[in-house]
């Protein structure tokens, strides 16, 4: 169930996040809104079974392993799956991201959103006619009976996914909407988004450094004057 959404609009870095209610593979039901108050990196994906969004969840997955940022980020991933299938994608060895977590659990909070009303409500779809590349792939994979039940149709038409970078307040403050599902976002991004850029901290004291020593300069000036 999704609240306080406007779905005519298009998701935008300075927009406050609707928020969502959706449930995790052990059936525990989460709010969006549960976790105001920390930096969140919302990823949307469509399958949990598929190598391409694996692919990106890896990425994540290394950074988070190396990176000291990780304990300051709550990484939430939805996919557009119900959650038995969820599960299973996250849980089965046979699955691509079990593959990728060394034997471990999966590190993030997964949740399911099979009617795809969380990701309707960031604007992760259109309503064009003309199907995407993945779309079709995904089309002739259903072909086979053996992978119908993972990769059920996609209740968004022409969905990629997306991820959000979200301010304690709950404001969007990075997007990345992907063209390829193997895209992701940068480490670099994500770590300007907590730590800031030390660059522009670097410059910003100098110009003040440079400003007080020329008031100073103009102050000494009209002293001796």
């Amino acid at each position: 169930m999704v609240q306080g959404s406007d779905i005519t609009a298009h998701s935008k870095a300075g927009d406050m996040v609707p928020d969502f209610t959706l449930m995790c593979c052990e059936g525990k039901t989460h709010h969006l809104s549960d976790y105001r108050g920390k930096k969140i990196l919302l990823c949307f994906y469509d399958y949990a079974h598929c190598p391409q969004c694996a692919y990106s969840v890896g990425n994540l997955i290394g950074h988070q392993k190396k990176l000291a940022w990780a304990s300051k980020l709550k990484v939430i991933t939805v996919f557009l799956v119900n959650k038995d299938i969820l599960h299973d994608g996250l849980s089965n060895k046979n699955a691509p991201i079990p593959k990728l977590c060394d034997d471990s659990l999966y590190p993030f909070l997964a949740l399911a959103d099979p009617d795809g009303e969380a990701a309707a409500s960031f604007r992760l779809g259109n309503n064009s006619m003309i199907p995407t590349s993945r779309q079709m792939i995904f089309k002739l994979v259903r072909m086979n009976s053996n992978y119908k039940k993972v990769f059920p149709p996609v209740p968004l038409r022409n969905f990629l996914p997306a991820e959000f970078l979200i301010d304690e307040n709950g404001m969007i403050v990075d997007i990345l909407r992907t063209k390829k599902a193997t895209e992701y976002m940068a480490m670099e991004r994500i770590q300007h988004f907590l730590l800031g850029d030390p660059h522009s901290e670097r410059t910003s004291s100098k110009s003040i450094f440079s400003s007080g020593k020329s008031l100073l300069t103009s102050f000494s000036r009209s002293k001796s004057s």
